[in-house]
């Protein structure tokens, strides 16, 4: 297993924040920040910031994506993008190269799972 990583996620559902904490601690990484909104995972990957994110795009108040970019000024991190949204619509509007991997809701643990261990190459 390479090391584990620090990992922030964020989205709106508390129920999906939960799916994929669970499977961030089953494969041994450390989630350093669950959050609600794009406002508060600013906010919560300051110094340290994570070696990942993985962020729903459609969130209140700031998305997903304006959240990476705002992040992305001050430390660029790798990025899992989640959403209901069609992934070539996410590709143009994120414009990230940091995005390791863009997976449609709704997600299962092996995407998640897959998506993460190759992050973990890359980070």
């Amino acid at each position: 297993m390479t090391k584990p990583l620090r990992i922030a996620i964020a989205d709106d559902e508390a129920e999906i924040r939960r799916f994929f904490e669970e499977i961030v601690r089953r494969l041994g990484h450390e989630v350093t920040a669950s959050v609600g909104s794009g406002r508060e995972l600013v906010e919560q990957c300051g110094s340290p910031p994570p070696d990942l994110i993985i962020t729903d795009v459609l969130m209140p108040g700031m998305d997903g994506i304006e959240a990476v970019r705002q992040i992305g000024h001050e430390h660029p991190v790798s990025v899992i993008v989640i959403s209901s949204l069609d992934a070539t619509e996410l590709d143009n509007r994120c414009g990230c190269e940091h995005v390791v991997a863009f997976l449609t809701k709704p997600i299962k643990a092996s995407e998640l799972e897959t998506a993460i261990s190759r992050s973990a190459q890359v980070c």
